[in-house]
């Protein structure tokens, strides 16, 4: 039998799934082994905040899938708070959804999962997968699908309550 949620814990379980997907020390050491620039404050502050765009939208992905509407519109509205978390401020928040976290949700919601390591080197290197050494692709790409089946996997475990 699975676990009932009701839309509040749902959506307090999607910003822990968001949480353990963005952590900074796994997000740096994902760096250090795909070889990504983020040494400086400026690399890891930009590496940080497209790996942020693209868990989010996952999470919200997942729930899409998973959960009815109204847990995911209460994602979706919990995003400001998630953003003042990582220290973003308000304008910063509306500049990351509009942009950063739009980049992600517009191939997942048309589920083209394959897309999210191309929009990822693009936005964050200026290159297209073809230009990408094969290990940096390999390994973005084989840890945006393990998150990806991790976000779906877990939230398949649970019943989600509307009221």
């Amino acid at each position: 039998m699975k676990k009932q949620l009701t839309v509040a814990r749902a959506v307090e379980a999607a910003g822990i799934l968001f949480e353990l997907n963005s952590g900074r020390q796994g997000v740096l050491a994902m760096a250090e082994r795909a070889e990504l620039p983020h040494a400086s404050p400026d690399e890891e502050k930009k590496l940080l905040r497209e790996w942020y765009a693209f868990v989010h939208a996952a999470v919200l992905y997942g729930l899409m899938v998973q959960a009815p509407n109204i847990v995911v519109v209460e994602y979706l509205r919990a995003t400001q708070d998630i953003l003042a978390r990582l220290g973003f401020t308000p304008a910063e928040a509306t500049t990351f959804v509009d942009d950063a976290f739009r980049a992600y949700v517009d191939p997942l919601i048309r589920t083209r999962t394959e897309e999210c390591p191309g929009v990822f080197f693009r936005r964050l290197s200026g290159k297209e997968v073809s230009e990408v050494p094969p290990r940096q692709l390999a390994v973005i790409s084989g840890v945006m699908a393990m998150i990806l089946a991790a976000v779906l996997d877990k939230l398949e475990q649970y019943e989600f309550m509307t009221q």
